[in-house]
C-alpha cells in the first residue's frame, strides 16, 4: 500500500497528539515542538523544525512519513490548512488527565465523557474520507465479506459483522486466528477481509491479512498506526485514534470508541451504495423483532 498524501485535509495536529506517545524518542521531540507552538511549525521548514527539535532534517522526513504523509511538504500544507482552519489547538486542561484511583465517580464520568469527545473529534480529522470510501465500494460490491479482531478490536469486527447481516451482504466472524487463517485461505478477489487492530502489530492479524492478500482478496484495516506492519498487507487504511490512557482506563477502550465510530460510517456508506436493498431489509429486520419490545 502507498503512503496517502493527506495535505488536501486539515488533521495534522491530530495525527501528533495520538500518534506521539508510540514514536521513538527523537520522532517524540519532534511532535513536541509542533504542538508547542502549531502556528510556527506550520511555516517553519524541516531544516528549522529539525534545530528545534535538537534532531537531524532526515528525522523530519520519516517523521512525516510515520504520520502517513508522503514527505514534509505534505505535513506542513495540511498543518497551514489547520491553522487557516482555526483547529490546530485543542486546550489541554486536568480533565483530559487520565483516570485516577482517588477520583470521584463525577470526576470519573467527566473525564470519560470528555475523553470520548476528544477521540471522536479527532477521528473525524483522521479518518481519510477516500479510503472509506474505497473500502465502502469494496464490501457493497463483494462476494463475502469476513471480520476479525483480537481482544477488544474483536467486539468492533462482530459489531460491524451483525450490521452487514441486516443488510443482506453475507459476511463471517472469526471467533480465533485458527478460523481466522481458514477463512483467510478460501477467500478470493471477490472477496473482503476486514481486520481490526489499533496497534496494528498483533502476530494473529498480521498473519491472517498476510494470507488474504496473498490471495487476493480487498484487505480493509481498521487501525491507529499509518506505519503499522498491517498496513503493508491491506488495500484500504481506515485511521482512528485512542484517548487519553492510564492504569485504571487502558488505551483499548480510547480506541474501541474510534473504531466504533468508523465502523459506523463505513456501515452507512455501504447501506448508501446497496439502499434500493438495504432499505427494504433494514424494515423486515426491525419488524421481526417489534413484538419484543413492551411499550
Amino acid at each position: 500500500m502507498t503512503i496517502t498524501d493527506r495535505s488536501d485535509r486539515a488533521d495534522a495536529f491530530a495525527l501528533v497528539r495520538t500518534q506521539s506517545r508510540t514514536m521513538p524518542t527523537s520522532m517524540r521531540a519532534i511532535a513536541d515542538a509542533v504542538l508547542d507552538e502549531p502556528a510556527t511549525a506550520a511555516r517553519t521548514s524541516a531544516t528549522e523544525l529539525a534545530g528545534r527539535a535538537g534532531v537531524s532534517p532526515a528525522t523530519v522526513s520519516r517523521f512525516a512519513q510515520h504520520l502517513g504523509f508522503a514527505n514534509f511538504a505534505a505535513l506542513q500544507r495540511s498543518m497551514t490548512r489547520a491553522v487557516e482552519r482555526g483547529i490546530h489547538e485543542r486546550a489541554d486542561t486536568e480533565i483530559h488527565a487520565g483516570v485516577s484511583v482517588d477520583d470521584d465517580v463525577a470526576t470519573v464520568i467527566a473525564k470519560v465523557t470528555e475523553d470520548v469527545r476528544a477521540v471522536m473529534s479527532d477521528t473525524r480529522a483522521t479518518l481519510d474520507p477516500h479510503a472509506l470510501e474505497s473500502a465502502a465500494d469494496d464490501i457493497s460490491e463483494a462476494r463475502r465479506v469476513v471480520l476479525y479482531g483480537v481482544g477488544a478490536s474483536g467486539i468492533v469486527a462482530r459489531d460491524l459483522h451483525l450490521k452487514l447481516e441486516r443488510i443482506g451482504i453475507a459476511s463471517s466472524i472469526a471467533d480465533d486466528p485458527h478460523n481466522a487463517l481458514t477463512l483467510a485461505s478460501v477467500l478470493g478477489p471477490e472477496d473482503v477481509l476486514v481486520i481490526t487492530s489499533h496497534s496494528g502489530t498483533t502476530t494473529e492479524a498480521l498473519e491472517v491479512a498476510a494470507l488474504a492478500h496473498e490471495n487476493s482478496a480487498s484487505v480493509v484495516a481498521i487501525t491507529g498506526h499509518a506505519t503499522s506492519p498491517l498496513v503493508h498487507h491491506t488495500d484500504h487504511v481506515l485511521l482512528g485514534v485512542a484517548g487519553a490512557e492510564s492504569d485504571l482506563r487502558p488505551a483499548a477502550m480510547g480506541s474501541r470508541m474510534s473504531q466504533l465510530a468508523i465502523v459506523d460510517a463505513l456501515f452507512i456508506v455501504v447501506a448508501q451504495r446497496t439502499d434500493e436493498r438495504s432499505r427494504p431489509l433494514l424494515a423486515r429486520s426491525r419488524h421481526a423483532v417489534r413484538t419484543h419490545h413492551r411499550s
